[in-house]
């Protein structure tokens, strides 16, 4: 009778030894085809909690297996439950890399202002701050009303962010006067500034318009100078370099007293582009030595004291003539070493940059970061924005994109936000 029992007892073991290698077969197997997926969302937190889950699934499927092996068959006393509960209301912040402030996925949405069209924020944008956790957004010509609208649109946007536990968007507008501006309060075209005082006065008004409705960026002012057939003709301040020195500067500082941070571009100057390039490949073709003579000047005026710069989405032939200024690790090298800037570096128009070669924006946006831009700009187009937020996590996880890049142009980015009250 015995060594009957005994007989069982080992085809009872052998079976659960075979159950086990089954068990552990399927789940590694089966699992890991997703592991390294990207993220739908702007956070990774709900892919920890998968596979967080996936390993507390097998120890618990595991745990009557070999608890009854180890014990003659009997069954296993009930255990508490040692998994830690959440506290009532709070959405935990997801596991920050190696040298990042947060997730890898959330690092790369901060690093994008997007934009979207007309004057509401459809239900597909909204989902979109939701989804992401965008660094900003930025305001164009046809996305505002009225102030009031404008207004109510950026508090969706907030209330959005702020309801999946995001940090607040950096609200942006592009706001160079007139038919210009973003959002519409009466303000003359930037050429229209006259002098300096002007050009102050003029900034400083807009720019208390506009912080009581939550912008606290603007995407100005030019600081091109005006060439006679180049896109910036009759709009820019001056076709002298020292009138758009001068009120480039008092713009900056007028935009600054009115606490909204200013970021002029386009460096390092389109003034001389052959077209416009929001609408057309363009092509600036002046040597270095004739940028940095008259194109720089303006630049190098606010160094000092612009909090962020726009970058140009032309080509020029001063560097190779077909790579747009904005994914060139030189120009951002000329705009911090030569011209001694510190502050964020704003990408030119990633879609714009497209038509100079045809890459897909999602190239362009890991190409800009990687040359030395702290935020780049998509406006419109949720599918490209989407594209290049995947390409970028895939970057900085392939070590592509260094994290210590990404985490330079945060800390740039936090700075100014601190410093301007973005939330």
């Amino acid at each position: 009778m015995g060594e009957a029992m005994t007989r069982w007892r080992l085809i009872g073991l052998g079976g659960c030894l075979t159950i086990v290698v089954v068990v552990v077969v399927v789940l590694v197997v089966g699992g890991d085809d997703k592991s390294h997926a990207v993220p739908d969302g702007g956070s990774s937190a709900g892919a920890g909690a998968r596979v967080q889950g996936k390993s507390g699934g097998l120890m618990a499927a595991l745990a009557p297996v070999l608890a009854g092996a180890g014990s003659g068959g009997r069954a296993p006393a009930r255990a508490a439950s040692t998994r830690a509960k959440p506290a009532t209301g709070s959405t935990p912040e997801p596991e920050a890399a190696a040298g990042l402030p947060t997730s890898q996925a959330r690092a790369a949405a901060r690093l994008f202002l997007v934009g979207f069209g007309g004057p509401r924020a459809s239900d597909a944008v909204l989902r979109s701050f939701a989804q992401h956790e965008w660094g900003g957004v930025v305001l164009e010509p046809g996305n505002g009303v009225s102030p009031q609208q404008v207004a109510d649109m950026v508090g969706q946007i907030r209330g959005a962010a702020a309801r999946a536990h995001h940090q607040a968007p950096l609200v942006a507008a592009s706001q160079l006067g007139g038919d210009l501006d973003a959002v519409p309060v009466g303000a003359r075209p930037q050429s229209q500034a006259g002098d300096a005082h002007g050009a102050r006065a003029s900034a400083l008004a807009v720019a208390k318009a506009l912080h009581a409705l939550g912008i606290r960026m603007v995407l100005a002012p030019d600081a091109d100078i005006g060439f006679a057939g180049g896109p910036w003709e009759g709009l820019a301040f001056s076709d002298d370099p020292q009138a758009v020195s001068a009120m480039t500067a008092a713009a900056v500082g007028g935009w600054k007293d009115g606490e909204i941070a200013a970021a002029p571009g386009h460096f390092p100057g389109e003034g001389a582009a052959s077209g416009d390039p929001a609408l057309e490949a363009a092509t600036v073709g002046l040597s270095l030595d004739e940028l940095k003579a008259r194109d720089l000047k303006p630049f190098e005026a606010v160094a000092k004291r612009a909090p962020a710069m726009q970058l140009s989405a032309a080509t020029y032939v001063a560097w190779d003539g077909v790579t747009p200024a904005t994914l060139l690790p030189d120009v951002v090298r000329l705009l911090r070493s030569d011209v001694g800037f510190d502050g964020v570096v704003v990408s030119g128009d990633l879609s714009a940059a497209s038509l100079a070669g045809g890459e897909p924006v999602s190239k362009l946006a890991v190409q800009a970061i990687e040359a030395g831009v702290d935020l780049v700009w998509i406006p419109g187009d949720a599918t490209d924005q989407d594209a290049a937020w995947r390409a970028v996590v895939r970057a900085l996880r392939s070590g592509a994109i260094p994290a210590a890049r990404v985490a330079d142009a945060l800390k740039r980015v936090s700075a100014l936000r601190a410093t301007y009250g973005a939330g």
